[in-house]
């Protein structure tokens, strides 16, 4: 029995020594999203690699134009509402690109978009710097 018990202590420690606990566990956010999407898990990895905590706040995405060719869309804030994140699922590249130039995301003051592949991304905030930023993980670290 106390072999057993010291061999799962010591799993246990390297596992909470690891590289992949201590990335996930400093981590501020934990989204998941709910949907059915092959870019889902990668989006919620860019989503929780964020800095600061998001909230999710109702987004009613229907209303947005090309509607017909979104699968779902979400959109996070801070508590102080500094920094908005919008993300848009849609079936290709070319869809996604269709829905922001036809809601004229390229033109709004304070904000940003870019695709990575089929999802769309709107940061908006005041601070520029903080947009270029969250657009540049957005794009495809992993």
């Amino acid at each position: 029995m106390t072999k057993v018990v010291t061999k799962l202590s010591l799993l246990l420690f390297l596992f909470l020594s690891s590289p992949l606990y201590a990335q996930k566990s400093s981590m501020k956010n934990n989204i998941t999203l709910n949907l059915n999407h092959p870019n889902k898990t990668r989006t919620e990895y860019f989503l929780n690699k964020v800095d600061e905590k998001l909230e999710p706040v109702l987004f009613n995405w229907r209303i947005l134009k090309k509607a017909d060719s979104i699968i779902e869309g979400y959109k996070f804030t801070t508590n102080e509402q500094s920094l908005h994140i919008t993300v848009i699922f849609a079936s290709s590249y070319d869809d996604a690109n269709q829905i922001a130039e036809a809601n004229a995301f390229p033109v709004l003051p304070h904000a940003a978009w870019s695709l990575n592949g089929d999802v769309l991304y709107l940061v908006e905030s005041k601070d520029e710097d903080k947009v270029k930023d969250i657009l540049s993980l957005f794009a495809g670290e992993e």
